[in-house]
């Protein structure tokens, strides 16, 4: 006769629960990770330390940079103001000169200046970062297809990516220039020339 599903010789099958018979926490390696807290795998708060890492003159250069770099885009805009229904001529020139001198700056940041700590995130990160645009740039691009300019929005779209890739190619050529020429003048003078307190 077939047991009941329900009846013991089902129950017998499982596993027994006993109460209050929890699993213990594993034990931690006593070489693991300073993070995580001793007899669990729970690590300590996410991030803790991070703000400690960061050294506060560089995220001094990188806000005055960007405060520097955004007045200059907005003195700009002021000046060269772009009329109703015409080519955003002020934005895509800002943001070309951008990419040319981001370029030049970075040949000599990593490959002709000695190691520095703040001109990368003063001129990199914050002024040029916060000088050139990008939302200027796609609301320019909105602006020019509202008004039914539909080739001078795709002109801005195509043509700010290309001038920006030459612009681009021409700073890190001549930034390659200034390179080989510092190079042949080293030679000659047999040591390398020195730089300021700001490099460094």
């Amino acid at each position: 006769m077939r047991a009941d599903e329900s009846g013991p010789e089902r129950d017998s099958q499982g596993p027994a629960y006993i109460p209050g018979a929890e699993s213990e926490p594993l034990p931690i390696a006593p070489d693991a990770d300073e993070g995580v807290r001793a007899g669990s795998a729970v690590p300590t708060a996410a991030g803790e330390g991070f703000g400690s890492r960061l050294r506060k003159g560089v995220l001094a250069a990188v806000a005055l940079g960007g405060l520097l770099g955004g007045t200059a885009r907005y003195a700009l805009g002021l000046a060269f103001p772009t009329p109703e229904a015409t080519f955003p001529l002020t934005t895509f020139a800002i943001n070309v000169s951008g990419s040319f001198l981001l370029a030049l700056l970075l040949v000599y940041v990593l490959e002709i200046w000695p190691p520095t700590r703040y001109v990368q995130p003063f001129a990199a990160i914050g002024f040029l970062g916060s000088f050139t645009t990008f939302s200027t740039w796609m609301v320019d691009t909105n602006r020019l297809l509202a008004d039914g300019h539909h080739a001078a929005a795709a002109f801005n779209v195509f043509g700010s990516l290309f001038a920006g890739l030459a612009a681009t190619g021409l700073g890190l050529a001549i930034g390659r220039i200034a390179l080989a020429r510092r190079a042949r003048l080293a030679a000659l003078r047999g040591h390398a020339r020195r730089y300021g307190w700001w490099v460094r």
